[in-house]
């Protein structure tokens, strides 16, 4: 429907009944952007403050920070049975969605060759004085029944580790690189989802002062 109204135009053909679609030009894109937007303010009641405290931080390198956003915008948005497909590509449309709302200050990007693989989204910024990232995502299984929070964490870990060595090993950064953006404005991101539960930071247990009672 969006094809044959104009909304969205052919790229290419990638077999007898696939293709790669794109938005046609820049005043479509506010409309999708717009239209996001509103979807998530009135189905889901996401602020719009919110979405843009989040990507602020991911793109000013304050992964603590933007952890904490992102789980609350996941909770509040995410449903459970959009995470049981068994591959990441769910997580980055998702992802993908939501960073929308800086599409008019940096270029987003996924699944492209740099270096030495393809990197999962790449965030370019117009201004080369602004940070470029690189996101690396993970998905692993939820917490077991029989298996401990130790445990549990030490997997999680285990995997950001692996997304952070996966991106500076195949160099995901290096279209970033030349771009113009020097290596220290690069932020690389790990994230790990198991089930609807994301994790960019070190996972470790609650001190007891920071649990809601």
């Amino acid at each position: 429907l969006l094809l044959f109204s104009g909304y969205l135009t052919i790229e290419k053909k990638i077999s007898r009944k696939s293709y790669m679609l794109r938005i046609p030009n820049y005043e479509l894109k506010t409309v999708f952007q717009d239209t996001v937007l509103e979807w998530l303010k009135r189905s889901v009641k996401v602020r719009k403050s919110l979405l843009e405290n989040t990507t602020n931080y991911l793109i000013d390198n304050e992964l603590q920070k933007f952890e904490e956003g992102f789980k609350q915008i996941m909770g509040d948005t995410f449903s459970y049975y959009d995470t049981i497909k068994k591959n990441e590509y769910i997580y980055q449309a998702y992802i993908l969605g939501l960073l929308a709302i800086i599409g008019d200050d940096y270029l987003i990007k996924s699944n492209k060759e740099s270096g030495e693989g393809r990197y999962d989204i790449m965030l370019i910024p117009h201004d080369k004085t602004r940070n470029g990232v690189v996101i690396e995502i993970k998905r692993i299984r939820k917490q077991k029944p029989d298996e401990s929070d130790d445990d549990f964490f030490a997997r999680i870990n285990k995997h950001l580790e692996q997304a952070r060595q996966q991106i500076d090993k195949n160099k995901y950064y290096k279209e970033l690189i030349d771009y113009g953006i020097p290596h220290e404005n690069i932020v690389k991101v790990p994230i790990v989802f198991a089930g609807k539960e994301p994790y960019i930071t070190e996972a470790k247990p609650k001190n007891e002062d920071e649990f809601d009672w």
